[in-house]
């Protein structure tokens, strides 16, 4: 297990604690690690992106996500305000620039910090591509209401019902089935004891995090739509990723970008995408 050198707790709006810890080298190039979600957390495993000899690295917990305090709190929980988090954390280093790593969900976040803060950040490297404009959600919608439907025996509806229950064990099956359902969409797999034993208390938190932003089009607004970024930006996405490679589409339409296609799906953990994430950072090394 790898030790922070520093690590805490920053209150940020609306009632919110974000947890961070710093790893790497103090007064090397100062990376943001951005994790999937939403609802998701941090690991020491992401720690297998950078080389630590040569980065200032951050990784941080989204609101309600992980360590985060409180737990699983969808109030005041919205794409703008983890956006204002990372300029909050920015802030509390005092860091004049940042570079950014935002992999699936947390790759829509870099950007949107990079164009409400473009002056702070120095490039972007952006993995397993996840872009949540309404063509894609209704499309990612669609598919799941029609796996819940033809594999689990439920709808979209009744799982959202039945993780509100008070009910322990009806909570938790409908958890799997959700569970079950995003791997599948994804085109990634779980050994069903490992899922099994993931599904405790703290993730159906997560998961009803997750919901949360999915009702709500992951609060994707109308200026969404035209992205202005001239922030550099280097994409690594699998072939394998059917949401990915839309969302690659989407953004070549609109931004300049440099990009890696390579065959794997969408588990930023696999060989393939992690050795080109890592490869893909290097170039920062000396930048401050």
């Amino acid at each position: 297990m790898k030790i922070a050198y520093q690590s805490g707790y920053l209150p940020v709006s609306g009632g919110h604690e974000v947890y961070w810890e710093r790893h790497g080298r103090e007064g090397e190039q100062p990376v943001f690690f951005l994790h999937g979600g939403p609802g998701g957390c941090s690991s020491h495993d992401h720690l297998a992106f950078f080389d630590l000899e040569h980065f200032d690295i951050v990784l941080f917990d989204q609101r309600g996500g992980g360590r985060s305090r409180p737990h699983g709190e969808r109030q005041n929980n919205d794409t703008a305000r983890v956006v204002e988090d990372i300029e909050a954390l920015r802030q509390h280093f005092d860091f004049a620039q940042i570079s950014l790593l935002g992999v699936s969900w947390g790759s829509w976040l870099a950007l949107q910090y990079a164009r409400w803060a473009t002056s702070r950040v120095n490039r972007m490297v952006l993995a397993s591509l996840f872009v949540p404009c309404p063509q894609h959600v209704a499309t990612y919608h669609q598919a799941l209401t029609r796996y819940l439907h033809t594999q689990e025996s439920t709808s979209f509806e009744q799982l959202c019902l039945d993780l509100g229950r008070p009910c322990q064990a009806l909570a938790q099956r409908a958890a799997m089935a959700w569970a079950r359902a995003g791997l599948r969409l994804n085109r990634q797999y779980l050994d069903p004891v490992a899922l099994e034993r993931f599904i405790d208390a703290a993730a159906l938190r997560a998961i009803a995090v997750e919901l949360h932003y999915h009702q709500a089009g992951y609060f994707f607004t109308e200026q969404d739509q035209a992205l202005p970024l001239s922030t550099p930006c280097q994409v690594i996405q699998g072939i394998d990723d059917p949401i990915g490679l839309a969302s690659l589409r989407w953004l070549r339409q609109r931004i300049p970008l440099s990009c890696r296609l390579l065959r794997a799906g969408h588990d930023t953990f696999s060989p393939v995408l992690l050795n080109a994430i890592r490869q893909s950072l290097m170039p920062i090394q000396g930048t401050q």
